[in-house]
Order: C-alpha cells, then sequence, then structure tokens
C-alpha cells in the first residue's frame, strides 16, 4: 500500500471553516453591535466583508510570525471598526473574537462524504490523524462536533497549542508520526494551505495533497501527488489509489 499513515488539516479541509467563520463572525457581530441602540447601524453583511479583507490583508504577517495570532486578532478588527467609525476599546476585539470562538463549532459542518471516507480508511488498517494549528479548546469543539472520534483516537490529534509547535514547523510532522507509530516515508498529508499545510508537510519528508479550497496560488516550487478543489475529488483520489471501495 502506497500509504499506511494519513493525516488531514482540520479547518477547510474537513469542513468549510470559510462558511463557518463567515456565519459565525457575522452572528456575533450582530449580537454585540446591532443590539446596541447607542451606536450607528452598519450592515452585517458589509462589515464581514471589510472584516475578511482585513484578515487577507494580514494574514501573510502571521504567517511571517510579524503578528502574533492575538495581535492578528485585535488589527483585523479594530482596523474594521475604524473604517465604519464604530467604538471600540483595548479589549473589545479579545471579548468579540471569545464570543466567536463560543460559537463557531455550531456552524462547523462536515464536507459530504467525509465520515465514509474515515470509515474506509480506518477498515484498511490506515493509521489515522489530525495536525491542526490552532486554540485547544476550540479545535477539540470541532473535532467533537464533526465526530471524527470513530476512526481517530483523541491520542492521534495534534493541536499546535497542545504540543507548543504549530506547522509549518517540521517538528509538529515528526511529532504526529511519533503518535501514530507511523513512518514519513509511507505517510500523506492534506492540508488547504500551501504555505502551512503543503510545503510544512513535503519538508518534513512526507508526501502532500494540496486541497485548494479556497482557491490559493502556489508560493514554492515544492510538488504535491495531487491538486484538488474540492473534498469529493481528494475522496475519489485516495479510494482509488488504495484500491478501495467508498
Amino acid at each position: 500500500m502506497r500509504w499506511n499513515t494519513i493525516c488531514f488539516d482540520l479547518d477547510n479541509t474537513l469542513f468549510s471553516h470559510e462558511k463557518a467563520f463567515e456565519r459565525a463572525i457575522q452572528h456575533t457581530f450582530e449580537n454585540k453591535y446591532l443590539k446596541n441602540k447607542d451606536i450607528p447601524y452598519v450592515d452585517k453583511k458589509q462589515w464581514f466583508e471589510t472584516f475578511k479583507r482585513n484578515c487577507d490583508y494580514y494574514w501573510h504577517k502571521l504567517e511571517e510570525n510579524k503578528l502574533t495570532h492575538d495581535e492578528y486578532r485585535k488589527v483585523r478588527f479594530d482596523e474594521t471598526m475604524k473604517t465604519f467609525g464604530l467604538p471600540f476599546g483595548e479589549l473589545d476585539a479579545k471579548e468579540f473574537h471569545d464570543e466567536y470562538e463560543d460559537i463557531v463549532v455550531q456552524y462547523s459542518i462536515p464536507f459530504q462524504g467525509m465520515s465514509q471516507l474515515l470509515s474506509s480508511l480506518y477498515q484498511a488498517d490506515i493509521n489515522l490523524g489530525i495536525i491542526t494549528n490552532g486554540r485547544q479548546k476550540t479545535q477539540e469543539r470541532k473535532i467533537k462536533q464533526l465526530k471524527t472520534d470513530d476512526y481517530i483516537p483523541r491520542s492521534q490529534v495534534i493541536i499546535s497549542e497542545d504540543v507548543g509547535i504549530e506547522k509549518p514547523d517540521k517538528g509538529i510532522f515528526d511529532y504526529a508520526l511519533n503518535k501514530i507509530n507511523g513512518d514519513k516515508s509511507s505517510a500523506l498529508f492534506i492540508g488547504d494551505s500551501w504555505h502551512l499545510d503543503v510545503m510544512g508537510a513535503i519538508h518534513a519528508g512526507w508526501d502532500a495533497v494540496f486541497l485548494n479550497t479556497r482557491a490559493e496560488t502556489r508560493s514554492s516550487s515544492d510538488i504535491p501527488v495531487a491538486e484538488h478543489y474540492d473534498f469529493q475529488e481528494t475522496v475519489q483520489f485516495l479510494l482509488q489509489s488504495l484500491h478501495l471501495k467508498g
């Protein structure tokens, strides 16, 4: 068998984080600000569009470690509030994101076919895991919502905050192999971020599938074993490559 260890990213790989993110951010903005009659009305969709532009604008600074995760969240929130002339204080960004974290899980719906794919891989005795950056509490709640624990035990879910290493650092991939008892020569990683997932995995000696659900542009000459734009493409690729039935 080509791969006996297969690990997945979480957000935008097993479910659409983009959709969950949009709905949860709009819900949080509506709950915290639109119900306050002392604050000028702003359409929540327009507010989100500006917020998302700020997310994308400052993202590269987070990837390049020029901003911490908390600084990144603060600047995207503060700049959006400034655009609409809305009042905000030093702690408002944290309070906003804390409320967002509390509700985003309920919008985390697995991609169609996720459970069937994990079941097929599990029954084929393939070591399965998840490697995700993020806060331990939030990521664990998402995983519980997705109901992956029938196929991937908690000990094989690697969360950056828990282990103190973030993708694309080679160390988190090495750590995962140790926990899963896998070998990099037969390990495959599937993720949606070129920089964090594909480059990270390849530079750690793994094969990688670029599940390009956000139409991201490649930023290096690294070569994944496949690039897909839809989760169903990845399902079919794995089943065919491993000669499994769906």
